[in-house]
């Protein structure tokens, strides 16, 4: 099995741990992983690439070799590249000379291989990421940044796209997998599911907001479905669907006359418990149907926090 690390960026650190762990289980259930502050390692037979391509809030990611002691002995299981050069990642409470520690490491290599150091665009990239427990050793290819959909017609207070493709990879759908929000707003959830090869089908009752996401979608080329309707609709489609995602409106974004809290009651009373369910609400309007979800507090601002629940 593969081991391979991820750096974390620092934003909402538990669920970008579990989002990691998420989507690597999504291809291979058998994922062993382990982690320490702003670092997940996993091991499983999935290409970190392929993680590291949709995971939100990873900085860093690579394959681990192992970990070392002296830096000046090192070796590295890879064919002699064009070019390389030495990354220093610091995870730990104390200060480290990176300099000097990427100097050592990088002589040693150059004496080994005879490859040129390239600081601008390396070939290969060798990590030295240091926690307060262990010293890793890990390397990696460079990779494109994913083509981020685009986004023509927005909305006040619409769902931010980051965690919009966090609750994607919470659901642990992969490719050719189809979800459903059924409160869909401007589709912002759709375009992460489908940016990443996930079909997506979109229900609001606002005539106005389905527009929207049509146009949205069709921005992008793509094909989604996309309802004007209630919530209640979701099933006629149950079977046709492989998880509920959605944020919930609330304030002056809902325009329901239904009170919030019975509004959740309602929506979960229908959703079949075999059917994964990531939803987004106001902090104070849980019930009793998710006291056994996984839950994530996202602060907005002193009188609002939102909730992520994963059941």
């Amino acid at each position: 099995m593969q081991q391979s690390f991820f750096v974390l960026s620092g934003e909402h650190i538990e669920l970008a741990k579990d989002e990691v762990v998420s989507i690597s289980e999504s291809y291979d259930s058998k994922t062993t992983y382990s982690t320490e502050p702003r670092l997940v390692i996993t091991r499983s037979r999935i290409p970190w690439n392929k993680i590291a391509k949709r995971a939100t809030f990873v900085r860093i990611a690579g394959r681990i070799s192992g970990t070392f002691t002296d830096v000046s002995k090192i070796k590295l299981p890879v064919h002699k590249p064009t070019t390389f050069a030495c990354r220093t990642i610091n995870l730990s409470s104390a200060k480290i000379d990176s300099r000097s520690l990427e100097k050592r490491a990088g002589t040693a290599l150059k004496e080994k291989w005879g490859a040129k150091v390239s600081l601008s665009k390396p070939a290969l990239i060798v990590y030295l990421i240091v926690t307060d427990t262990k010293k890793y050793l890990g390397y990696s290819h460079n990779i494109p940044e994913p083509k981020r959909p685009r986004k023509p017609i927005k909305y006040p207070h619409e769902l931010d796209w980051k965690l919009s493709r966090a609750m994607v990879n919470l659901s642990g759908l992969r490719e050719g997998k189809t979800l459903c929000d059924p409160f869909c707003g401007t589709g912002t959830i759709l375009l992460e599911a489908q940016s990443m090869g996930i079909q997506g089908i979109g229900i609001d009752f606002d005539f106005e907001m389905c527009g929207i996401t049509k146009r949205n979608l069709a921005a992008n080329s793509y094909k989604g479905t996309v309802i004007n309707s209630t919530y209640h609709d979701i099933e006629k489609i149950m079977d046709a669907i492989d998880a509920i995602l959605t944020d919930l409106p609330y304030g002056t974004a809902s325009k329901s006359s239904t009170l919030p809290k019975k509004l959740i009651k309602d929506f979960v009373s229908i959703i079949p418990k075999k059917k994964k369910l990531v939803m987004m609400y106001k902090k104070g309007l849980d019930i009793e149907e998710l006291s056994e979800a996984k839950k994530y507090e996202k602060y907005r601002h002193k009188s609002l926090t939102r909730v992520i629940a994963v059941s």
